[in-house]
Protein backbone atom coordinates (compact mmCIF):
# COMPACT_ATOMS: atom_id res chain seq x y z
CA UNK A 1 0.00 0.00 0.00
CA UNK A 2 1.08 3.38 -0.93
CA UNK A 3 1.51 6.03 1.97
CA UNK A 4 2.14 9.96 2.67
CA UNK A 5 3.15 11.08 5.69
CA UNK A 6 2.32 14.39 7.39
CA UNK A 7 3.87 16.22 10.17
CA UNK A 8 3.70 19.39 11.95
CA UNK A 9 5.39 21.86 14.44
CA UNK A 10 3.56 25.30 15.54
CA UNK A 11 6.13 27.28 17.32
CA UNK A 12 9.57 28.42 17.18
CA UNK A 13 10.86 27.24 20.32
CA UNK A 14 10.70 23.75 18.11
CA UNK A 15 13.07 22.85 15.45
CA UNK A 16 13.10 21.08 11.82
CA UNK A 17 14.16 18.36 13.75
CA UNK A 18 10.77 18.12 15.69
CA UNK A 19 9.54 17.16 11.81
CA UNK A 20 12.62 14.85 11.05
CA UNK A 21 11.66 13.01 14.15
CA UNK A 22 7.90 13.00 12.86
CA UNK A 23 8.97 11.09 9.96
CA UNK A 24 11.09 8.62 11.41
CA UNK A 25 8.37 7.74 13.74
CA UNK A 26 5.73 7.32 11.02
CA UNK A 27 8.10 5.49 8.50
CA UNK A 28 9.49 2.89 11.54
CA UNK A 29 5.43 2.22 11.83
CA UNK A 30 4.94 1.80 7.54
CA UNK A 31 7.95 -0.39 7.77
CA UNK A 32 6.43 -2.78 10.20
CA UNK A 33 3.30 -2.70 7.98
CA UNK A 34 4.94 -3.17 4.64
CA UNK A 35 3.73 -0.03 3.54
CA UNK A 36 6.01 2.09 0.77
CA UNK A 37 6.63 5.90 1.95
CA UNK A 38 5.67 7.44 -1.22
CA UNK A 39 5.78 11.36 -0.31
CA UNK A 40 6.01 13.48 2.91
CA UNK A 41 4.17 16.62 3.66
CA UNK A 42 5.06 19.52 6.30
CA UNK A 43 4.39 22.49 8.18
CA UNK A 44 7.27 23.93 9.81
CA UNK A 45 6.15 26.76 12.45
CA UNK A 46 2.68 27.17 11.71
CA UNK A 47 -0.34 26.95 13.86
CA UNK A 48 -2.73 23.86 13.67
CA UNK A 49 -5.47 26.21 14.30
CA UNK A 50 -6.80 26.91 10.83
CA UNK A 51 -6.48 24.59 7.60
CA UNK A 52 -6.40 27.43 5.14
CA UNK A 53 -2.60 28.80 5.95
CA UNK A 54 -0.55 25.41 5.93
CA UNK A 55 0.68 24.87 2.42
CA UNK A 56 1.83 21.83 2.85
CA UNK A 57 -1.68 20.47 4.23
CA UNK A 58 -3.59 21.71 1.75
CA UNK A 59 -1.04 20.01 -1.35
CA UNK A 60 -1.97 16.79 0.85
CA UNK A 61 -5.92 17.42 0.47
CA UNK A 62 -4.95 17.91 -3.09
CA UNK A 63 -3.36 14.51 -3.51
CA UNK A 64 -6.13 13.07 -1.29
CA UNK A 65 -8.86 13.89 -3.75
CA UNK A 66 -6.94 12.62 -6.44
CA UNK A 67 -6.46 9.22 -4.79
CA UNK A 68 -2.77 9.14 -4.79
CA UNK A 69 -2.02 7.04 -1.97
CA UNK A 70 -3.33 4.75 0.40
CA UNK A 71 -2.72 5.68 3.91
CA UNK A 72 -2.09 8.67 5.71
CA UNK A 73 0.20 8.41 9.05
CA UNK A 74 0.31 11.10 11.72
CA UNK A 75 2.23 10.82 14.82
CA UNK A 76 -0.86 11.54 16.39
CA UNK A 77 -4.24 13.42 14.99
CA UNK A 78 -2.92 16.88 16.98
CA UNK A 79 -0.32 17.37 13.96
CA UNK A 80 -3.57 16.91 11.23
CA UNK A 81 -5.25 20.05 13.31
CA UNK A 82 -6.11 21.63 16.70
CA UNK A 83 -9.20 22.45 15.43
CA UNK A 84 -12.09 20.67 16.80
CA UNK A 85 -13.87 21.39 13.44
CA UNK A 86 -11.11 21.18 10.99
CA UNK A 87 -10.02 17.77 12.24
CA UNK A 88 -13.60 16.28 11.80
CA UNK A 89 -13.81 17.79 8.17
CA UNK A 90 -10.45 16.35 6.98
CA UNK A 91 -11.11 12.81 7.82
CA UNK A 92 -14.45 12.29 6.61
CA UNK A 93 -12.83 14.06 3.43
CA UNK A 94 -10.38 11.01 3.39
CA UNK A 95 -12.81 8.34 4.40
CA UNK A 96 -14.96 9.26 1.99
CA UNK A 97 -12.20 8.98 -0.59
CA UNK A 98 -11.41 5.89 0.59
CA UNK A 99 -7.90 6.63 2.05
CA UNK A 100 -7.69 5.03 5.41
CA UNK A 101 -5.42 7.79 8.74
CA UNK A 102 -3.56 6.39 10.91
CA UNK A 103 -2.21 8.04 13.99
CA UNK A 104 0.86 5.98 15.55
CA UNK A 105 1.57 7.32 18.99
CA UNK A 106 -2.43 7.84 19.85
CA UNK A 107 -3.54 4.79 18.51
CA UNK A 108 -5.61 5.79 15.60
CA UNK A 109 -7.22 4.08 13.11
CA UNK A 110 -9.82 5.35 10.63
CA UNK A 111 -10.43 1.30 9.86
CA UNK A 112 -11.49 0.68 13.22
CA UNK A 113 -15.05 0.77 14.92
CA UNK A 114 -15.00 4.11 16.93
CA UNK A 115 -12.63 6.14 15.03
CA UNK A 116 -15.09 9.27 14.91
CA UNK A 117 -15.68 9.27 18.57
CA UNK A 118 -11.46 8.83 19.18
CA UNK A 119 -11.38 11.81 16.32
CA UNK A 120 -13.87 13.98 17.77
CA UNK A 121 -12.44 13.90 21.65
CA UNK A 122 -8.93 14.12 19.98
CA UNK A 123 -10.18 17.28 18.42
CA UNK A 124 -11.89 18.63 21.98
CA UNK A 125 -8.80 17.99 23.50
CA UNK A 126 -6.40 19.77 20.87
CA UNK A 127 -8.49 22.74 21.03
CA UNK A 128 -8.72 22.97 24.77
CA UNK A 129 -4.89 23.19 25.17
CA UNK A 130 -4.34 25.63 22.66
CA UNK A 131 -7.02 27.86 24.36
CA UNK A 132 -5.57 26.96 27.44
CA UNK A 133 -2.23 28.25 25.90
CA UNK A 134 -3.64 31.32 24.57
CA UNK A 135 -5.28 32.16 28.07
CA UNK A 136 -2.06 31.16 29.89
CA UNK A 137 0.21 33.59 27.72
CA UNK A 138 -2.47 36.23 28.11
CA UNK A 139 -2.45 36.54 31.95
CA UNK A 140 1.51 35.87 32.03
CA UNK A 141 1.59 39.07 29.84
CA UNK A 142 -0.96 40.98 31.85
CA UNK A 143 0.84 40.87 34.58
CA UNK A 144 4.09 41.51 33.59
CA UNK A 145 2.41 44.80 31.86
CA UNK A 146 0.71 45.59 35.36
CA UNK A 147 4.15 45.67 37.12
CA UNK A 148 5.32 48.04 34.75
CA UNK A 149 7.57 45.38 33.33
CA UNK A 150 8.89 44.64 29.38
CA UNK A 151 5.95 42.17 27.34
CA UNK A 152 7.99 42.04 24.53
CA UNK A 153 6.88 43.28 20.93
CA UNK A 154 9.37 45.05 18.64
CA UNK A 155 8.94 48.50 17.20
CA UNK A 156 11.79 50.55 15.60
CA UNK A 157 14.11 52.07 17.93
CA UNK A 158 14.42 49.66 20.42
CA UNK A 159 16.11 46.69 20.92
CA UNK A 160 15.76 44.03 23.53
CA UNK A 161 13.96 47.22 26.03
CA UNK A 162 16.62 49.72 25.36
CA UNK A 163 16.98 52.51 22.58
CA UNK A 164 19.03 51.68 20.01
CA UNK A 165 20.82 55.28 19.17
CA UNK A 166 20.87 54.58 15.64
CA UNK A 167 17.77 54.10 15.00
CA UNK A 168 16.52 56.33 17.50
CA UNK A 169 18.16 59.19 15.52
CA UNK A 170 16.30 57.93 12.71
CA UNK A 171 12.92 58.44 14.27
CA UNK A 172 13.69 62.01 15.87
CA UNK A 173 14.63 62.82 12.61
CA UNK A 174 11.29 61.19 10.85
CA UNK A 175 9.16 63.71 13.56
CA UNK A 176 11.23 66.70 12.60
CA UNK A 177 10.77 66.58 8.87
CA UNK A 178 7.46 65.80 9.47
CA UNK A 179 7.00 68.83 11.53
CA UNK A 180 8.53 71.21 9.22
CA UNK A 181 5.89 70.23 6.42
CA UNK A 182 7.41 67.64 5.00
CA UNK A 183 5.13 64.36 3.84
CA UNK A 184 5.36 60.82 4.55
CA UNK A 185 5.51 59.44 1.09
CA UNK A 186 8.54 62.04 0.73
CA UNK A 187 10.53 61.41 4.24
CA UNK A 188 10.28 57.63 2.82
CA UNK A 189 11.61 58.58 -0.77
CA UNK A 190 14.80 60.39 1.27
CA UNK A 191 14.96 57.60 4.32
CA UNK A 192 15.37 55.22 0.78
CA UNK A 193 17.86 57.45 -0.67
CA UNK A 194 19.85 57.22 2.38
CA UNK A 195 19.61 53.42 2.27
CA UNK A 196 18.61 53.23 5.88
CA UNK A 197 17.22 49.78 6.76
CA UNK A 198 13.36 50.00 7.55
CA UNK A 199 11.17 48.78 10.56
CA UNK A 200 10.58 45.30 8.42
CA UNK A 201 13.70 44.97 6.40
CA UNK A 202 14.73 41.71 9.31
CA UNK A 203 11.22 40.29 9.88
CA UNK A 204 10.86 36.97 8.96
CA UNK A 205 8.05 37.30 5.69
CA UNK A 206 5.83 34.46 4.99
CA UNK A 207 6.14 35.99 1.33
CA UNK A 208 7.89 38.60 -0.58
CA UNK A 209 7.60 42.26 0.01
CA UNK A 210 9.47 45.17 -0.83
CA UNK A 211 11.98 45.59 1.72
CA UNK A 212 12.36 49.64 1.81
CA UNK A 213 10.47 52.42 4.00
CA UNK A 214 7.17 53.16 2.54
CA UNK A 215 4.63 56.09 3.87
CA UNK A 216 2.46 54.37 5.31
CA UNK A 217 5.33 52.55 8.03
CA UNK A 218 6.22 56.44 8.85
CA UNK A 219 2.79 56.95 9.78
CA UNK A 220 3.06 54.21 12.21
CA UNK A 221 6.08 55.99 13.42
CA UNK A 222 4.40 58.88 14.20
CA UNK A 223 1.23 57.67 15.81
CA UNK A 224 3.20 55.86 18.58
CA UNK A 225 2.81 57.44 21.81
CA UNK A 226 6.19 54.83 23.30
CA UNK A 227 8.76 57.87 21.45
CA UNK A 228 6.96 60.09 24.02
CA UNK A 229 7.53 58.02 26.80
CA UNK A 230 4.06 56.31 27.23
CA UNK A 231 3.59 52.40 27.44
CA UNK A 232 0.60 50.93 26.29
CA UNK A 233 -0.28 47.39 26.54
CA UNK A 234 -3.88 45.58 25.82
CA UNK A 235 -4.17 48.06 22.89
CA UNK A 236 -5.27 45.64 20.41
CA UNK A 237 -5.85 42.05 19.76
CA UNK A 238 -5.00 39.78 16.84
CA UNK A 239 -7.97 37.10 15.28
CA UNK A 240 -7.41 34.16 13.41
CA UNK A 241 -10.05 33.84 10.38
CA UNK A 242 -11.02 29.77 10.88
CA UNK A 243 -11.04 29.03 7.21
CA UNK A 244 -7.93 30.62 5.72
CA UNK A 245 -5.89 30.99 9.03
CA UNK A 246 -5.26 35.10 8.17
CA UNK A 247 -5.42 37.60 10.96
CA UNK A 248 -6.59 40.79 11.45
CA UNK A 249 -5.67 43.29 13.90
CA UNK A 250 -8.93 44.47 15.86
CA UNK A 251 -8.38 47.69 18.55
CA UNK A 252 -9.97 46.83 21.99
CA UNK A 253 -11.93 49.43 24.10
CA UNK A 254 -9.28 52.41 25.64
CA UNK A 255 -10.48 51.09 28.64
CA UNK A 256 -8.75 47.70 28.65
CA UNK A 257 -5.20 49.41 28.09
CA UNK A 258 -3.27 49.18 30.72
CA UNK A 259 -0.55 51.92 30.68
CA UNK A 260 2.22 53.81 32.28
CA UNK A 261 4.97 56.16 31.68
CA UNK A 262 8.46 55.37 31.10
CA UNK A 263 10.88 58.12 30.81
CA UNK A 264 13.56 55.34 29.89
CA UNK A 265 11.97 54.67 26.32
CA UNK A 266 11.38 58.63 25.50
CA UNK A 267 13.11 59.09 22.30
CA UNK A 268 11.17 62.44 21.09
CA UNK A 269 11.12 65.94 23.21
CA UNK A 270 7.70 66.79 24.23
CA UNK A 271 7.85 70.22 22.09
CA UNK A 272 8.85 68.02 19.12
CA UNK A 273 5.88 65.74 19.75
CA UNK A 274 3.38 67.81 20.06
CA UNK A 275 4.33 70.23 16.90
CA UNK A 276 4.04 66.59 14.56
CA UNK A 277 0.47 65.76 16.50
CA UNK A 278 -0.48 69.01 15.70
CA UNK A 279 0.06 68.72 12.14
CA UNK A 280 -1.46 65.06 12.07
CA UNK A 281 -4.66 66.72 13.80
CA UNK A 282 -4.93 69.20 11.36
CA UNK A 283 -4.20 67.35 8.01
CA UNK A 284 -6.48 65.04 9.38
CA UNK A 285 -8.92 67.67 9.17
CA UNK A 286 -8.44 67.88 5.75
CA UNK A 287 -9.08 64.72 5.10
CA UNK A 288 -5.50 63.90 3.98
CA UNK A 289 -4.16 62.02 7.12
CA UNK A 290 -7.49 59.39 7.05
CA UNK A 291 -7.13 56.12 5.66
CA UNK A 292 -9.08 55.20 2.81
CA UNK A 293 -12.69 53.93 2.70
CA UNK A 294 -15.43 52.35 0.49
CA UNK A 295 -15.01 49.30 -1.79
CA UNK A 296 -13.01 49.17 -4.51
CA UNK A 297 -14.54 50.42 -7.83
CA UNK A 298 -13.19 48.89 -10.42
CA UNK A 299 -12.80 45.35 -11.65
CA UNK A 300 -9.04 44.32 -11.56
CA UNK A 301 -8.71 45.84 -8.06
CA UNK A 302 -6.99 43.47 -5.74
CA UNK A 303 -6.12 41.33 -8.48
CA UNK A 304 -2.45 42.85 -9.65
CA UNK A 305 0.94 42.45 -8.00
CA UNK A 306 4.03 43.45 -8.55
CA UNK A 307 6.61 40.49 -9.32
CA UNK A 308 9.50 42.58 -7.94
CA UNK A 309 8.16 42.97 -4.32
CA UNK A 310 4.84 41.49 -4.13
CA UNK A 311 3.13 44.63 -3.38
CA UNK A 312 -0.07 44.93 -4.76
CA UNK A 313 -0.70 48.04 -7.87
CA UNK A 314 -3.05 50.06 -6.72
CA UNK A 315 -4.97 53.60 -8.65
CA UNK A 316 -2.44 56.18 -8.38
CA UNK A 317 -5.09 58.48 -9.93
CA UNK A 318 -8.11 58.19 -11.90
CA UNK A 319 -6.50 56.39 -15.13
CA UNK A 320 -3.94 54.46 -13.99
CA UNK A 321 -2.41 51.68 -11.51
CA UNK A 322 1.11 51.59 -10.24
CA UNK A 323 3.00 49.47 -7.72
CA UNK A 324 1.65 50.63 -4.06
CA UNK A 325 5.57 50.57 -2.87
CA UNK A 326 7.18 52.86 -5.29
CA UNK A 327 4.35 55.15 -5.45
CA UNK A 328 4.48 55.28 -1.07
CA UNK A 329 7.86 56.39 -1.31
CA UNK A 330 9.93 54.23 -3.60
CA UNK A 331 10.32 50.79 -2.10
CA UNK A 332 10.45 49.13 -5.15
CA UNK A 333 12.03 50.34 -8.34
CA UNK A 334 9.32 49.33 -10.59
CA UNK A 335 8.19 52.47 -11.14
CA UNK A 336 6.37 51.75 -14.74
CA UNK A 337 2.06 52.85 -14.55
CA UNK A 338 -0.27 51.55 -16.49
CA UNK A 339 -3.61 52.46 -17.77
CA UNK A 340 -6.31 51.45 -16.51
CA UNK A 341 -8.57 51.47 -19.75
CA UNK A 342 -5.68 49.79 -21.25
CA UNK A 343 -5.09 47.15 -19.04
CA UNK A 344 -9.35 45.95 -18.57
CA UNK A 345 -9.23 45.60 -22.52
CA UNK A 346 -5.95 43.54 -22.44
CA UNK A 347 -7.14 41.14 -19.58
CA UNK A 348 -10.86 41.58 -19.76
CA UNK A 349 -11.89 42.14 -23.21
CA UNK A 350 -10.63 38.79 -24.75
CA UNK A 351 -12.81 37.34 -21.33
CA UNK A 352 -16.04 39.63 -22.97
CA UNK A 353 -14.99 39.26 -26.70
CA UNK A 354 -14.30 35.59 -26.93
CA UNK A 355 -15.04 33.00 -23.89
CA UNK A 356 -18.63 34.92 -23.23
CA UNK A 357 -19.67 34.66 -26.60
CA UNK A 358 -22.97 32.52 -26.81
CA UNK A 359 -21.39 30.20 -29.24
CA UNK A 360 -18.58 29.73 -27.59
CA UNK A 361 -20.80 28.91 -24.31
CA UNK A 362 -22.88 26.71 -26.68
CA UNK A 363 -19.47 24.69 -27.58
CA UNK A 364 -18.11 24.38 -24.11
CA UNK A 365 -21.82 23.19 -23.26
CA UNK A 366 -21.63 20.39 -25.72
CA UNK A 367 -18.04 19.05 -24.63
CA UNK A 368 -19.01 18.81 -21.42
CA UNK A 369 -22.00 17.01 -22.07
CA UNK A 370 -20.33 14.49 -24.23
CA UNK A 371 -17.57 14.17 -21.64
CA UNK A 372 -19.93 13.83 -19.07
CA UNK A 373 -22.50 11.00 -20.95
CA UNK A 374 -19.26 9.33 -21.36
CA UNK A 375 -18.26 9.12 -17.72
CA UNK A 376 -21.88 8.15 -16.98
CA UNK A 377 -21.87 5.36 -18.96
CA UNK A 378 -18.89 4.18 -17.94
CA UNK A 379 -20.21 4.42 -14.24
CA UNK A 380 -22.76 2.85 -15.19
CA UNK A 381 -21.52 -0.11 -16.60
CA UNK A 382 -19.18 -0.46 -13.41
CA UNK A 383 -22.86 0.02 -10.99
CA UNK A 384 -23.40 -3.26 -12.43
CA UNK A 385 -20.57 -4.93 -11.96
CA UNK A 386 -19.94 -3.74 -8.51
CA UNK A 387 -22.50 -5.35 -6.63
CA UNK A 388 -20.74 -8.72 -7.50
CA UNK A 389 -17.44 -7.60 -7.23
CA UNK A 390 -18.50 -6.30 -3.03
CA UNK A 391 -19.42 -9.52 -2.59
CA UNK A 392 -16.43 -11.09 -3.71
CA UNK A 393 -14.42 -8.96 -1.71
CA UNK A 394 -16.26 -9.24 1.52
CA UNK A 395 -15.81 -13.31 1.11
CA UNK A 396 -11.75 -12.80 0.39
CA UNK A 397 -11.82 -10.83 3.34
CA UNK A 398 -13.63 -12.76 5.50
CA UNK A 399 -11.13 -15.96 4.43
CA UNK A 400 -8.28 -13.80 4.98
CA UNK A 401 -9.66 -12.84 8.65
CA UNK A 402 -9.92 -16.71 9.31
CA UNK A 403 -7.09 -17.82 7.62
CA UNK A 404 -5.33 -15.17 10.63
CA UNK A 405 -7.57 -16.22 13.49
CA UNK A 406 -6.37 -20.01 12.73
CA UNK A 407 -2.95 -19.36 11.36
CA UNK A 408 -1.52 -20.55 7.83
CA UNK A 409 1.92 -21.60 7.50
CA UNK A 410 2.36 -21.04 3.99
CA UNK A 411 1.73 -17.16 4.87
CA UNK A 412 2.92 -14.93 7.33
CA UNK A 413 0.56 -12.95 9.80
CA UNK A 414 1.81 -9.29 8.73
CA UNK A 415 1.31 -10.53 4.66
CA UNK A 416 -2.04 -11.50 5.68
CA UNK A 417 -2.77 -7.85 7.12
CA UNK A 418 -1.54 -6.65 4.50
CA UNK A 419 -3.43 -8.28 2.06
CA UNK A 420 -6.67 -7.65 4.51
CA UNK A 421 -5.83 -4.37 4.18
CA UNK A 422 -5.72 -3.72 0.52
CA UNK A 423 -8.91 -5.54 0.09
CA UNK A 424 -10.86 -3.54 2.58
CA UNK A 425 -9.41 -0.49 0.75
CA UNK A 426 -10.63 -1.23 -2.59
CA UNK A 427 -14.00 -2.06 -0.53
CA UNK A 428 -14.59 1.34 0.11
CA UNK A 429 -13.81 2.86 -2.77
CA UNK A 430 -16.72 1.01 -4.51
CA UNK A 431 -18.53 1.41 -1.55
CA UNK A 432 -17.91 5.39 -2.03
CA UNK A 433 -18.67 5.94 -5.80
CA UNK A 434 -21.84 7.23 -6.65
CA UNK A 435 -23.33 8.43 -9.53
CA UNK A 436 -23.15 11.98 -10.71
CA UNK A 437 -25.51 12.56 -13.34
CA UNK A 438 -27.95 14.46 -11.81
CA UNK A 439 -25.05 17.35 -10.99
CA UNK A 440 -23.85 17.00 -13.80
CA UNK A 441 -27.20 17.59 -15.48
CA UNK A 442 -27.33 20.79 -13.34
CA UNK A 443 -24.39 22.16 -14.43
CA UNK A 444 -25.04 21.77 -18.53
CA UNK A 445 -28.48 23.49 -17.68
CA UNK A 446 -26.76 26.35 -15.48
CA UNK A 447 -24.13 26.98 -17.55
CA UNK A 448 -25.36 29.45 -20.29
CA UNK A 449 -27.25 31.55 -17.63
CA UNK A 450 -24.21 31.88 -15.41
CA UNK A 451 -22.24 33.10 -18.60
CA UNK A 452 -25.20 35.72 -19.34
CA UNK A 453 -24.91 36.72 -15.22
CA UNK A 454 -21.62 37.34 -15.74
CA UNK A 455 -20.96 39.09 -18.73
CA UNK A 456 -23.66 41.68 -17.21
CA UNK A 457 -21.75 42.02 -14.24
CA UNK A 458 -18.41 42.61 -16.22
CA UNK A 459 -20.49 45.54 -18.63
CA UNK A 460 -21.99 46.94 -15.48
CA UNK A 461 -18.73 46.89 -13.48
CA UNK A 462 -16.67 48.45 -16.82
CA UNK A 463 -19.43 51.60 -16.54
CA UNK A 464 -18.76 52.57 -12.85
CA UNK A 465 -21.23 50.13 -11.02
CA UNK A 466 -19.71 49.23 -8.08
CA UNK A 467 -21.90 46.78 -6.90
CA UNK A 468 -21.49 44.66 -10.39
CA UNK A 469 -17.89 45.31 -10.06
CA UNK A 470 -17.95 43.99 -6.38
CA UNK A 471 -20.43 40.56 -7.97
CA UNK A 472 -17.48 40.43 -11.01
CA UNK A 473 -14.72 41.09 -9.15
CA UNK A 474 -15.15 37.71 -7.67
CA UNK A 475 -15.26 35.35 -10.48
CA UNK A 476 -12.55 37.44 -12.19
CA UNK A 477 -10.15 36.14 -8.70
CA UNK A 478 -10.93 32.62 -9.27
CA UNK A 479 -11.03 33.17 -12.98
CA UNK A 480 -7.32 34.40 -13.22
CA UNK A 481 -6.00 32.11 -10.37
CA UNK A 482 -5.90 34.43 -7.30
CA UNK A 483 -3.71 37.28 -8.78
CA UNK A 484 -2.19 38.60 -12.14
CA UNK A 485 1.64 39.12 -11.62
CA UNK A 486 2.93 42.66 -13.46
CA UNK A 487 6.64 42.42 -14.41
CA UNK A 488 8.76 45.40 -15.41
CA UNK A 489 11.04 45.46 -18.70
CA UNK A 490 12.17 47.94 -19.52
CA UNK A 491 9.36 50.74 -19.90
CA UNK A 492 6.91 47.46 -20.80
CA UNK A 493 5.02 45.39 -18.40
CA UNK A 494 4.48 41.98 -18.67
CA UNK A 495 1.73 39.95 -17.13
CA UNK A 496 1.47 36.92 -15.96
CA UNK A 497 -1.53 34.82 -14.80
CA UNK A 498 -3.23 31.40 -14.72
CA UNK A 499 -7.12 31.02 -16.33
CA UNK A 500 -9.38 28.79 -15.16
CA UNK A 501 -12.68 29.47 -17.13
CA UNK A 502 -14.96 27.46 -15.35
CA UNK A 503 -14.97 29.49 -12.60
CA UNK A 504 -18.08 31.35 -14.03
CA UNK A 505 -19.93 28.64 -12.91
CA UNK A 506 -19.41 30.01 -9.81
CA UNK A 507 -21.62 32.93 -10.59
CA UNK A 508 -24.59 30.38 -9.57
CA UNK A 509 -22.77 28.48 -7.10
CA UNK A 510 -21.20 25.55 -8.89
CA UNK A 511 -17.83 24.43 -7.83
CA UNK A 512 -14.87 25.19 -10.74
CA UNK A 513 -13.87 22.50 -12.73
CA UNK A 514 -9.97 23.02 -14.27
CA UNK A 515 -7.81 25.14 -15.05
CA UNK A 516 -5.08 26.69 -17.66
CA UNK A 517 -2.41 29.07 -17.70
CA UNK A 518 -1.25 32.10 -19.85
CA UNK A 519 -0.03 35.79 -19.97
CA UNK A 520 1.60 38.32 -22.03
CA UNK A 521 2.48 41.98 -22.52
CA UNK A 522 0.62 45.00 -21.76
Amino acid sequence: MKAFIYSRFSTDRQTDSSITDQERICTECAERQGWTIAERYSDAGISGSALGNRPGALRLMEAALARRFDVLLVVDLSRLSRSNGDLSKMIDRLVATGIRVVGVQDGYDSARKGHKLQAGLSGIIGEAFREMVKDRTYAALESRAKQQRPTGGRAYGYRDGAIAQAEAAVVRDIFTRFADGVSCRAIAAELNCRHLPSPGSTWNRTERRAQGWMGSGVRVILRNERYRGVVHWNVSEWRKDPDTGKRSRRLRPRSDWITHIDETQRIVPNELWERSQGRIARTADNGHWAAPRGKPKYLLSGLLRCAHCGAHYIIANAHEYQCSSYHDGGACDNHVRVGRLSLEDDLIGPIRRDVLKPERIARMAKEMQEYYAERLRAMQSRATEAPKELQELAARIERLRERLRKGDPDMPPDEIEAAIERAEAKRRELEAQRPEAQEWAHVLSMLPKAAELFRRQVEQGLNGNPSAAGKARVTLREWFCGRIDLTREGEQLWAEYGQQPAALLQVVGLKRLGNSGSGGRI
